[in-house]
Parts: C-alpha cells; structure tokens; sequence
C-alpha cells in the first residue's frame, strides 16, 4: 500500500480524526502491525518507538493526554496505556 502523504484537504482530515482506525496497547508490548501517525496516551507512559521520519524515542516517558505526531513503524509499551492511530 502506498502510503497516505496527506497531500489532499480529506486525507488530511481523516487521518487526523482517526479514521483509519488505532490500536491499543495496555501494559508491556509491541505494536508493529501497521504505520502509525500519532500516539495519545490515556496514563502516564514509558515508550520507545522506530520512526519512519525523524527521530526514533528510546524509554521517553510521555504524561497523559499527550499525543505525539510522527511516522512510526514500531511502538514497543513498557508500562501506561495508549492508542496508536493507523496510517491510511
């Protein structure tokens, strides 16, 4: 799949509502099935991520009700909640 460089007003609009659906990931684990475009996290949490872009984050603690932007093709949870927001 090629992927969604938000170049239109609508794919723009349906990534950043969600509508391309998220993972969730409560505790220690790996999300890698997909791309990601952001990550929220519902409690404090401490994650690393691979990015396709930019930087990857290795054991940063994000506090709740955060979300971080990005291309990830890894999200690896040691401990919070969060929901990961699928690429298109």
């Amino acid at each position: 799949m090629a992927e969604n460089k938000l170049v239109h007003d609508y794919n723009s609009n349906l990534q950043a509502f969600g509508q391309s659906g998220f993972d969730y990931q409560s505790g220690s684990g790996t999300l890698n099935a997909h791309k990601y475009v952001a990550i929220t996290t519902l409690e404090s949490s401490v994650i690393s991520t691979v990015s396709s872009s930019g930087d990857n984050l290795s054991t940063v603690t994000i506090p709740a009700g955060l979300t971080i932007y990005g291309l990830f093709t890894e999200i690896t949870v040691d401990s919070g909640k969060l929901l990961a927001y699928r690429l298109a």
